[in-house]
């Protein structure tokens, strides 16, 4: 799951010391945890990047503020000393909100009654940087761009989907937009890098639009150093029974009363802006707006993957890299073998699923060489996954049952809380998975670690990993790489009390 801020934290007054180095700087100064940085050398702190850029020097005079009263600290240090400080949320100031009306929106895509900061629509280029969320650049002004080349502020990662002026201006859901080529190239001139991605959906932005968009991007290079094209996904809220399940549709659903909020920027609404003579691109499109809206199926994504490896064996021949990736969904919709490693250069992408699987497949390969031969007494666990990757998943079952004395069992869970429709394990509730579990009559289950928060902490229902347990009658644990599945196989061989 993306990295998610606790607005709670993010008061405009500084950022809170939430870990201190005990042998750092700033301990030796007399900073203390709690303890909120207002300003370095004058120039007021807006997030953990001006942290960083402002304390690069010798000389440095902290304006702290505790338990309502002002501090100032003169610190003399090494250039490359950060006091040995972290702060509890990145952004000190005001989050940067989206001003699209995306009309694959995942957030207007849940229903009510869920934690609030998952109705949070960010669209902060600030988070991009520091954890590589996918931002438009649709809400940037000069300051903006000035303190992005003032910082070095790279790579950025940018939602493009298509490069069309007039075709992203319909998929953003806006009445017109910047030129991301343009906005590209800008960056490119400040030294700053980008990974672009394109959320695909079927007849809308896969054809001519695909082969467009990765023509034009890739005619960027190097600044454009990575390409993702990932499927697009609908839960089955995306429309609650309506009809027509239409483009037009999604985007007006932002406009309705259950999602207009005060933190985002409002825009026209879609009526008023395919009706005007002068606000641009969506209007000359009314009719694009109105195709119908659904997920891959096998033939399609099967496609998607055959456009997209002709142009990975082009961009190898001419810039010794592939370029533009299918993420792995497409792959294990169209149930074809992951490539090879080497073919995703290192995989820059990872964390937005392309090349995850190919990462726990060749992890797995080296970690089962570890697996005891033999348990002292009968035991059974299962993995507990989504329906798309059970296939692949598979494979870890039948090695864990060579095991003697193991019964291994999978467990793919069908989500009936966003529907069918929506086969990731990073988007399973637990009140999905804790009835399958009740009548698996397991008694031990590893869980994707994926299904929880960036703490690890809370699933998307606010359940903890205790509240599933208990819930379940099954003694559950997380587990997110190969090297997990070992270890927790391994401790069932040693201690019981550990694995449950």
């Amino acid at each position: 799951m993306e990295y998610q801020p606790d607005l709670k934290k993010i008061t405009g007054n500084g950022g809170e010391i939430s870990e201190l180095d005990p042998q750092g700087t700033g301990a030796e100064a007399g900073l203390l945890v709690g303890d909120l940085v207002i300003s370095i050398n004058g120039e007021r702190l807006r997030d953990a990047i001006d942290y960083r850029f402002y304390i690069a020097n010798e000389e440095v005079e902290l304006e702290v503020l505790r338990q309502g009263e002002t501090l100032i600290f003169e610190i003399e240090k090494d250039d490359d000393d950060d006091l040995g400080i972290e702060f509890g949320e990145p952004l000190f100031d005001k989050l940067r909100t989206c001003n699209n009306k995306c009309p694959f929106c995942f957030l207007t895509q849940m229903p009510k009654g869920l934690r609030k900061t998952l109705y949070l629509k960010d669209d902060d280029y600030r988070l991009g940087f520091l954890y590589g969320n996918f931002v438009t650049f649709t809400n940037l002004d000069e300051d903006d761009w000035q303190r992005i080349g003032e910082q070095r502020l790279s790579p950025q990662y940018i939602s493009v989907h298509a490069t069309d002026r007039a075709a992203r201006a319909v998929l953003l859901g806006k009445v017109d937009v910047p030129d991301v080529r343009e906005q590209i190239q800008r960056l490119g001139a400040m030294g700053i890098a980008v990974h672009a991605q394109i959320v695909a959906m079927p007849d809308i932005n896969d054809g001519a639009l695909l082969h467009q968009s990765i023509r034009d991007l890739a005619a960027l290079y190097p600044i454009v150093q990575t390409i993702a094209v990932v499927p697009v996904g609908l839960t089955k809220y995306r429309f609650d029974g309506k009809r027509p399940q239409s483009i037009r549709t999604a985007i007006e659903i932002h406009e309705g009363p259950d999602w207009i909020d005060a933190n985002w920027e409002r825009q026209p609404l879609w009526d008023q802006a395919i009706k005007a003579e002068d606000l641009g691109f969506c209007s000359r499109l009314g009719a694009a707006t109105d195709v119908p809206m659904r997920v891959y199926n096998a033939q399609e994504a099967a496609a998607v993957v055959d456009i997209i490896e002709v142009y990975q064996k082009r961009f190898q021949a001419e810039h010794d890299c592939a370029l533009v990736y299918p993420s792995d969904e497409f792959y294990l919709l169209c149930d074809r073998p992951m490539p090879p490693a080497e073919r995703y250069d290192g995989m820059p992408q990872y964390s937005n699923g392309v090349g995850m699987t190919r990462d726990f497949l060749d992890g797995w390969t080296k970690a089962q060489r570890r697996l005891p031969p033999a348990l002292p007494q009968p035991r059974d666990m299962a993995i507990v996954c989504g329906t798309l990757i059970a296939p692949t998943m598979q494979r870890l079952i039948d090695r864990l049952n060579r095991i003697e004395n193991l019964t291994a069992r999978m467990i793919p869970v069908v989500n009936q809380f966003f529907g069918e429709t929506v086969t990731v394990s990073g988007l399973l509730m637990a009140q999905d998975v804790i009835p399958v579990l009740k009548q698996s009559g397991v008694t031990r289950a590893l869980l994707p670690r994926v299904m929880f928060d960036h703490k690890g902490e809370k699933t998307i229902d606010n359940m903890t990993l205790e509240d599933i347990a208990t819930a379940s009658g099954v003694a559950v644990m997380l587990a997110g790489e190969p090297d997990e599945v070992v270890r927790y196989v391994r401790a069932l061989s040693r201690d019981e009390a550990k694995v449950g």
